[in-house]
């Protein structure tokens, strides 16, 4: 039997038990951070994949890297603070003796080498569908993305993509998993998926990660949101202050193997916010040490594959169709706030939004937004919708939504559950939680207020829902769980044809 063929068997074999085969004896064309599967749409979907030199990341025991900011101008230290912008500043980096950024604790360095992906419909075929091997790009970490195109709407794929150090070297590693393509605009079959947001590494609840991905992936959804804050660049102790300390901030949260087990399963898409941007409540003008606002964008978009633009709705079949807006790209500046009424999401991406969603014919319309629309929110920030300095940019929105069927807002960012109506539009509002229970917190009021219709502080958790059709139309299922898969709350909305 050929290698080639005696792969494919091995493969096949594999199927979906086991995330990832790594042949020991060689170094480099490892996959430590996982693939991820993103953008699924009825007909094509985008596998992410990058190249590490190592097999598994950089063990906890492993020290870590003191950084030392300074002002450019005086020369004058400055303390490194949470949350904190540090415009124009130079940054020292002081490793550990025989440590390096490739080597610090859950580091899983890039390495060149190349990939390629294998897929076929998960229904027992034997015939695979094969990309050419492919080069990582080493001036985009070590990463390769490959579109598949002309899938069948509404079906389960199986998916291989293998790694090897250079051209006709034996393969390193094999990563496999699967995905379902969304269905046909007038397919009525049932749709789940779930939305989380805001995982911070230091406040995670495993040692290999967050239990919110296998209570997630317990309910087998079809798809997955994360709305941003999928790392946090300014908290820690290792803030990202170069590039190369950002890309260091995705491979420690993504080598985890809780992480790396559920994106293999499952078809996702990636919103950014402002941590995984670049700081807390960042604009444009931004910057923090020798990293930009610019470059915290081409950043994420070499980590996570999004689409350009970045807003985009999808139609998940007859009876969902998804909008995910972006909530910092098209910010106003500080300066232009002070002349112009302040934006979040621009002219451009407001007018997109509101004619993607008058010719929708799709039952059930759901926004999914990085920040609040409605809220509340505390009143001392003013980053998001809910608070009075986009008050009416927001009002504008809220009263758009108000005049459509069967629509409802699920956002991001606040790192407490909620479910809220407006008290003018009568907008209604699910706020997902944070992805961890040491990592919620922030409202400290414990009694509801009058828009509230459930409220759970200082827990995290995760929203899912599930879109079936019914004898005179469609149902929507939503419900709040909390971080081990548990629902905490939950409502049916239902419409008739």
């Amino acid at each position: 039997m050929s290698s080639r063929r005696a792969l494919c068997l091995l493969a096949s074999v594999i199927g979906l038990f086991m995330p990832v085969l790594l042949f020991a004896g060689q170094a480099g064309g490892f996959q430590a951070t996982g693939i991820k599967i993103s953008e699924p749409t009825a007909t094509s979907v985008t596998i992410w994949t990058r190249l590490t030199r190592d097999e598994q990341r950089a063990p906890d025991d492993r020290p870590l890297p003191k950084l030392k900011v300074f002002d450019r101008n005086s020369g004058k230290e400055l303390p490194l603070r949470d949350n904190g912008e540090y415009p124009g500043a130079r940054v020292e980096i002081a490793f550990p003796a025989g440590s390096d950024l490739g080597s610090i604790r859950g580091a899983a360095v890039g390495a060149a080498g190349q990939v390629r992906v294998r897929y076929r419909v998960a229904s027992g075929a034997m015939t695979w569908t094969e990309s050419p091997w492919r080069a990582v790009d080493e001036r985009a970490d070590f990463t390769a993305t490959f579109a598949l195109a002309s899938l069948q709407p509404g079906t389960r794929y199986e998916i291989v993509v293998e790694g090897r150090r250079v051209e006709a070297a034996p393969t390193t590693s094999v990563v496999s998993g699967g995905f379902v393509t969304a269905p046909a605009p007038g397919a009525a079959g049932s749709v789940s998926f779930c939305v989380m947001t805001c995982q911070q590494y230091e406040d995670r609840d495993r040692p290999d990660g967050f239990a919110i991905y296998p209570a997630m992936l317990g309910l087998r959804p079809d798809f997955f949101v994360n709305t941003g804050d999928a790392v946090y660049y300014d908290h820690g102790p290792v803030h990202a202050l170069t590039v190369g300390l950002a890309r260091y901030h995705w491979a420690r949260m993504f080598s985890f193997s809780t992480l790396v087990d559920f994106h293999r399963q499952v078809g996702s898409y990636f919103m950014k916010d402002d941590h995984d941007t670049l700081t807390d409540d960042c604009h444009p003008d931004f910057s923090t040490g020798e990293f930009s606002f610019a470059e915290g964008v081409r950043t994420y978009r070499e980590q996570t594959a999004p689409p350009n633009p970045a807003y985009r709705t999808i139609r998940w079949g007859r009876h969902l169709q998804i909008w995910m807006v972006e909530g910092r790209e098209y910010r106003s500046t500080r300066e232009q706030d002070s002349t112009h009424a302040p934006t979040i999401w621009g002219g451009e991406q407001i007018a997109w939004f509101e004619r993607t969603m008058t010719e929708s014919d799709a039952t059930f319309r759901v926004l999914i937004t990085p920040t609040p629309m409605v809220g509340p929110d505390r009143d001392a920030k003013d980053d998001n919708y809910a608070n009075a300095g986009y008050g009416a940019e927001g009002e504008r929105l809220r009263t758009f939504l108000a005049a459509q069927k069967n629509v409802l807002v699920i956002t991001g960012d606040r790192h407490w559950q909620y479910v809220s109506v407006d008290p003018e539009t009568k907008v209604e509002e699910w706020s997902v939680g944070a992805a961890s229970d040491a990592h919620a917190g922030g409202w400290s009021e414990n009694q509801p207020r009058a828009m509230h219709r459930f409220l759970r502080i200082n827990h995290g958790g995760f929203l899912s829902g599930a879109v079936s059709a019914t004898s005179d139309g469609a149902s929507l299922r939503l419900r709040l769980h909390d971080t081990t898969g548990n629902v905490v709350f939950e409502s049916t909305k239902t419409a008739a044809k």
